[in-house]
């Protein structure tokens, strides 16, 4: 069995829901890196609504992508049908055309399952908090990261010297995720820091 008749078996519920999935996580993605750059640049408060309307606005721009990628797909298709009236055509355009069928219902599919999930104020609002975990994860990491490439050996004969410097990191640092984690632990979530 070649890769193109094992692909045309390949039920095309199941291709738009991989291809939303791919979507969802590209769009999580972004919405996480606008809360990092919200909390790091700009030193903005989390705000649910802001991030919420930037899920909303991504999930648009990608089903609208998917609806123009399918009228390109259409065009396509109607170029290569139009040309049975000059000469038969080939059994690679037949394939062609069968693919260019697929592409074209698989785009339309997907927009309107972007646009759906646009449309859920609770998918929107799962997608911002996934985001919001993975942004705090991210941010745990760098500085968990950072902290170890700050370890001194007491020995150091600079230890004294780099104390204050140490002190003032543990500060910083370890007490703002102890408050988190103490935070999430009473129940007030990730994003009330």
């Amino acid at each position: 069995m070649t890769d193109a008749t094992q692909h045309a078996r390949v039920p095309i519920t199941r291709i738009v829901d991989e291809g939303l999935l791919i979507a969802l996580s590209s769009v999580r993605m972004a919405v996480k890196n606008d809360i990092i750059v919200a909390g790091l640049a700009e030193h903005a408060d989390y705000d649910l609504a802001r991030f919420a309307d930037s899920a909303h606005r991504e999930l648009l721009a990608l089903a609208r992508e998917n609806r123009e990628s399918g009228e390109r797909v259409r065009a396509q298709r109607k170029e290569l049908t139009s040309m049975t009236w000059r000469f038969d055509l080939t059994q690679d355009q037949l394939m062609d055309l069968r693919k260019l069928k697929l592409r074209r219902q698989v785009h339309k599919r997907l927009a309107l399952a972007l646009a759906a999930v646009a449309d859920d104020e609770e998918q929107v609002a799962r997608l911002v908090l996934d985001a919001q975990k993975a942004a705090s994860n991210e941010l745990q990491d760098a500085m968990h990261t950072r902290l170890m490439r700050l370890s001194i050996d007491p020995l150091d004969p600079e230890y004294q010297r780099r104390r204050a410097e140490r002190t003032e990191m543990f500060v910083l640092v370890d007490l703002a995720l102890l408050k988190l984690k103490a935070d999430e632990a009473a129940g007030q979530g990730p994003g009330d820091y």
